[in-house]
């Protein structure tokens, strides 16, 4: 029972992250009904500008000249903070510059995604020069910062990334049910031609929409690169086991995305402990072959619709 813990403990930081990139990735399908292609590639960009600010004026990091006005560098917490804003607003500006010229037409849209996510690559590789970089996390780290439950350790940086992105996720659901620009959100993913009808500015909540997604995939790249190193490929393999889990709630219910997010990262820590044969590369593999199943067998996902004949849900 204390391996079983320690492994239930162990899938929770890969979980959270899966998490926050399906819900982006379920927040531009909805308001867009296209997938991002580049969101894992946007997201280890956001860990690259979260190191630029950490690292300070320092000659070695690129970009660095910006933060000339800034005598020190900036603390870890605050660092992946800016890299949240420039994101987002990156984000928006993607929007409005490459995805609204193409009129909501999805193959040109999903191509267009697709040269974002080479276009960032080489942006990458040109300015860092692909090197591996450490941001380390914000929360404690130390060999003794841990809490002994059942005789397994649950470390104190895996309870503060776990808590941040539900508490984010948790924020960003209560602002879709209670604010106006929440509702005007939820108003186009449901009908889009009735939302414009109403008066709704249905381009500038679709920018929003994408604004949220490239802050959400900052959130998880930022916290996510203090367990892991930030490198070109550190999103590619969470991009995957995130679209396999958005999958799950038919790319629409960013709930059914969260949950899934966790269930992939269970069933990975799972099948990695207990089946001997199985590595990192397998498991890819088995999240591929789900996706490929729940597309083919229920295209909805595991979401419930209702009938636009009978009323009933299918």
């Amino acid at each position: 029972m204390a391996l079983f813990a320690q492994r239930v403990f162990d899938s929770f930081a890969n979980g959270s992250a899966y998490a926050a990139l399906a819900v982006a990735i379920s927040m531009v399908f909805r308001s867009t009904g296209v997938l991002n292609l580049a969101q894992g590639k946007l997201a280890m960009l956001s860990a690259y500008i979260a190191v630029v600010f950490a690292a300070g004026p320092d000659p070695a990091v690129a970009f660095s000249g910006w933060l000339a006005p800034f005598a020190t560098p900036w603390p870890i917490w605050a660092a992946v903070v800016g890299a949240v804003a420039v994101s987002a607003a990156l984000g928006a500006l993607l929007e409005v510059t490459v995805i609204r010229p193409m009129h909501g037409d999805p193959v040109p849209t999903i191509g267009a995604t697709l040269g974002l996510y080479l276009l960032v690559a080489v942006f990458v590789a040109k300015h860092f020069g692909g090197r591996t970089r450490f941001l380390g996390s914000p929360f404690p780290q130390e060999h003794t910062d841990r809490f002994d439950i059942a005789g397994a350790r649950l470390w104190f940086d895996t309870v503060g990334l776990t808590v941040t992105l539900l508490a984010v996720l948790g924020l960003l659901a209560l602002v879709q049910r209670s604010t106006k620009i929440g509702m005007a959100f939820r108003a186009i993913t449901s009908n889009r031609d009735s939302a414009t009808l109403v008066g709704i500015r249905v381009e500038r909540i679709v920018m929003v929409g994408w604004a949220v997604a490239g802050g959400l995939g900052a959130v998880a790249g930022g916290l996510v690169a203090g367990v892991i190193n930030v490198r070109p490929p550190m999103m590619d393999r969470l991009l995957i086991f995130g679209l396999a889990a958005a999958t799950l709630g038919g790319l629409r219910s960013p709930g059914l995305a969260l949950v899934g997010g966790y269930l992939f990262a269970f069933a990975e820590t799972m099948m990695a402990g207990y089946v001997g044969f199985i590595d990192s590369q397998v498991t890819l593999v088995w999240a591929l072959a789900v996706l490929i199943v729940v597309l083919a067998v229920r295209p909805n996902g595991l979401v419930r619709r209702r009938s636009p004949r009978t009323g009933l849900r299918t």
